[in-house]
């Protein structure tokens, strides 16, 4: 296992290091100085060298990435107003400079998945058609009706009723109370059977279900809500007769076209989730809020998940995990919050558009980031110590799952 978390480890890391590539590349092209090349994060270790045009290249304390540091970033520098600072820079620069790692991180994703589906390669993870509002037309992180009408699913369809042989905790089943053998007959009076199950849910997200059931040749009737997020009914049942995955393989020029759509469905289910995620923590219900925040996972959540693909020999489909890490990278950072370089742009339009004094604004710019980013620090803390607990049963006080 220690394996695997080194590869997991790796991955992230070679991940991030994409992502500051971009502004490092964009910087250099902007004549804008790159003052140090970090790995980890501060405080600093060591110096490894120094190249021709002064830029350090260093290594820090906290093995959690990499970073760039420009050359007029600080207001409180002797350099910031320098004609070789990042504030001296034109408008479009500083932008470019800004985003360049979103261009990174999509264009190794891509560059990723079309190898990946010109070769072969399997789903990362197969879903319900329930899991999500929107409809889903994945090949990673794909529906069993996407894979049909795409072809890569060949099975002998048995729809027969669904009887329930286990129950998840927490799910919407068990707040009905049905129990193992039951046997689920409506949803909100259209009859449910293995096969429709999925579609039948995904049609009543975010409203109250009523759901018929019978047990012991008896009917019973239940009323709950299917979340807006995720309609997670919780019950595993058999019958979904001979089922195969095929594996995903196309021509090149259908495979970069596939890649370009793959890149847009993630963003579509990335946004999705962020937006549940942010009107959950600022609904001021403290059940929404608690429920959100213990959903955050990360960098724990990367390695357990790499590890159970890797350890069912998915090497594959590894590789296209690593290209959904970094989708979810670039789209995260793309959020117009402070200390991400969405909200960096943000910041530079402002100043911009308000031909406001950088000497004075910068400075109110740095601290405001600086703040946000210890916040985040914090939660990202949190958010690694909960996963520890969630993934590798760590015992650790106050922390609960």
């Amino acid at each position: 296992m220690i394996w695997w978390i080194l590869i997991g480890i790796a991955m992230f890391m070679f991940l991030v290091f994409i992502h500051e590539l971009g502004h490092f590349w964009a910087a250099k092209k902007a004549g804008v100085k790159v003052k140090e090349f970090g790995i980890g994060i501060p405080p600093k270790a060591v110096t490894l060298f120094t190249d021709k045009s002064g830029t350090e290249y260093t290594l820090n304390w906290i093995p959690l990435g990499w970073f760039v540091r420009l050359k007029g970033e600080n207001p409180d520098g002797d350099d910031f107003l320098e004609a070789d600072s990042f504030v001296s820079a034109s408008l479009p620069w500083k932008l470019i400079i800004l985003g360049a790692w979103v261009f990174m991180n999509l264009l190794f994703a891509r560059v990723l998945f079309t190898g990946l589906f010109t070769s072969w390669v399997q789903p990362v993870t197969v879903i319900g058609d329930n899991m999500i509002k929107e409809d889903i037309q994945s090949y990673l992180i794909a529906t069993r009706s996407f894979l049909d009408q795409e072809g890569y699913l060949s099975w002998d369809i048995q729809e027969i009723p669904i009887q329930v042989a286990d129950i998840f905790s927490g799910s919407l089943a068990s707040d009905l109370w049905i129990m193992t053998g039951d046997v689920l007959l409506t949803i909100n009076d259209e009859a449910v059977t293995n096969f429709s199950f999925g579609a039948i849910l995904k049609k009543f997200i975010d409203q109250d279900i009523k759901v018929d059931y019978e047990r012991d040749g008896e009917k019973k009737t239940g009323t709950v809500t299917c979340p807006d997020d995720q309609c997670f009914f919780g019950v595993r049942y058999e019958g979904w007769g001979t089922q195969e995955i095929l594996p995903i393989k196309m021509p090149l020029w259908k495979a970069m076209k596939a890649s370009l759509h793959e890149i847009g469905e993630h963003g579509k289910i990335t946004f999705n989730l962020m937006g549940y995620l942010w009107r959950n923590l600022f609904s001021w219900n403290s059940e929404k809020v608690e429920n959100s925040v213990n959903k955050l996972s990360w960098p724990v959540w990367i390695v357990k998940f790499g590890d159970q693909i890797l350890e069912f020999g998915g090497r594959m489909q590894y590789f296209a995990f690593a290209g959904m890490v970094s989708l979810a990278l670039a789209f995260f950072n793309m959020l117009p919050i402070p200390a991400l370089d969405g909200g960096r742009a943000v910041w530079v339009l402002i100043q911009h558009l308000f031909r406001l004094k950088p000497e004075s604004y910068y400075k109110i710019e740095w601290y405001f980031n600086f703040i946000v980013f210890i916040l985040m620090m914090l939660l990202g803390i949190y958010i690694i110590l909960l996963d520890l607990v969630r993934f590798w049963w760590v015992n650790i006080p106050f922390i609960w799952s």
